[in-house]
């Protein structure tokens, strides 16, 4: 099962956007991630380390685990069993500055009981008109293999010897941001992706109305495109207010071939307190996209169409979380190899809002008439980091 989490270097940003003419100081953090929400639990350390080679060439590595237990709506309507799986995820990088520019390549390792993935990515950033301007490419290629755990005739669960998939990821963008005044930057993104190979999860069904069937519907494997490509324009702004805070926003649009748009708004304020040592932050973002040109909560019949789909993340959906943030400045350790350290707690509450996924695990009523589906999800991050 492909899992989806919060990477460290998400949170840190340690892989990102270069600075010009200086690389960020050496650096090391801990993360714990916990997501509950929807029937499924997953929680899990973090760890990176950053440490410069020379003046100008830097490399980064970190380690992740996520430990995930449950059962989706998904798996409770198709009958199947919780779920108890472990994903690893290892990355190594490196970032070499030279004058303006900054190039940077790294290399991902992510492995699940049945999903391997490998991605290679490389970005160039460069610093122009007095550092007023900043341009950023970059390009990353992944390889997945899929495999599936089903039960032996011994009752003991093994990874299927007759299924073994592969998926093949290719992404691009390109990026600009500017500094209008001393108080506002924008930026603008572009990003393209295309994948290609087994698009599907294995253990996902479509349902079809079946008049032999005691509830009055079956259930079928799920069959997708086996091409997807997609194409997002974003652009951000962060604003700073003369009371020494800051006021962000960011608007995305997202496209693709299998006639999914989106459209994602984020507003976030950050406020320092205590004299610059306390800083809290609150956030807003709200998504909405429409179904898949494939998917259908309930098809008229077995093998109705060439591709079907009952995959609640291809419906109609929106969603909206509310976050905040607390970060502090710890005290300078005696140590002085530590020059600076802080430790931070993230609070996430996710609503999710379905417009055409109906919870199917509601009986007694005709195929197609039960409640749509909503649920909640509940994110904490709690983050140290030391800068040496």
């Amino acid at each position: 099962m492909r899992l989806i989490v919060l990477s460290l270097l998400a949170v840190t940003g340690a892989a990102a956007t270069a600075r010009a003419e200086v690389l960020p100081p050496d650096e090391a953090d801990v993360m714990y991630k916990y997501y509950n929400g929807g029937g499924i639990k997953a929680e899990g350390p973090a760890y990176l380390v950053r440490k410069s080679v020379t003046q100008n060439a830097a490399v980064t590595a970190s380690y992740e685990v996520d430990q995930v237990t449950g059962a989706s709506i998904d798996s409770v309507v198709s009958g199947a069993s919780p779920i108890r799986e472990e994903r690893k995820q290892k990355s190594l990088g490196a970032e070499y500055l030279s004058d303006k520019v900054t190039y940077g390549a790294a290399v991902i390792s992510s492995v699940e009981n049945d999903y391997d993935s490998s991605t290679v990515n490389g970005h160039i950033s460069q610093s122009m008109f007095g550092d007023l301007t900043t341009v950023t490419l970059s390009a990353s290629r992944g390889w997945d293999i899929i495999t599936r755990r089903v039960k032996s005739p011994s009752g003991a669960v093994i990874s299927d010897p007759t299924f073994r998939a592969r998926l093949d990821r290719r992404q691009w963008s390109v990026g600009v941001s500017q500094i209008f005044t001393r108080n506002l930057i924008v930026g603008v993104d572009y990003e393209a992706n295309t994948s290609q190979g087994y698009e599907q999860n294995p253990y996902r069904t479509y349902r079809y109305l079946d008049p032999l069937a005691a509830n009055g519907y079956s259930f079928a494997a799920e069959v997708y495109p086996t091409t997807r490509t997609g194409n997002a324009f974003a652009i951000k702004a962060k604003y700073y207010l003369s009371w020494h805070a800051a006021a962000s926003g960011s608007y995305r649009y997202y496209t693709d071939t299998w006639g999914i748009h989106s459209h994602t708004l984020e507003l976030g304020y950050t406020q320092p307190f205590y004299k610059n040592r306390l800083t809290a932050d609150a956030g807003f973002r709200y998504y909405t996209q429409n179904q898949a040109s494939f998917y259908s909560d309930l098809f008229p019949r077995f093998d109705y169409q060439n591709y079907m789909a009952r995959d609640r993340e291809l419906s109609s959906l929106y969603t909206q979380s509310f976050s905040g943030a607390l970060t502090y400045e710890l005290p300078k350790a005696r140590w002085h190899v530590i020059k600076r350290s802080t430790a931070s707690l993230r609070l996430e509450e996710l609503l999710y809002r379905y417009r055409d996924f109906r919870n199917a695990t509601v009986v007694g009523v005709t195929p197609g008439t039960e409640p749509l589906y909503s649920n909640s999800a509940f994110n904490a991050v709690i983050l140290a980091q030391f800068y040496f």
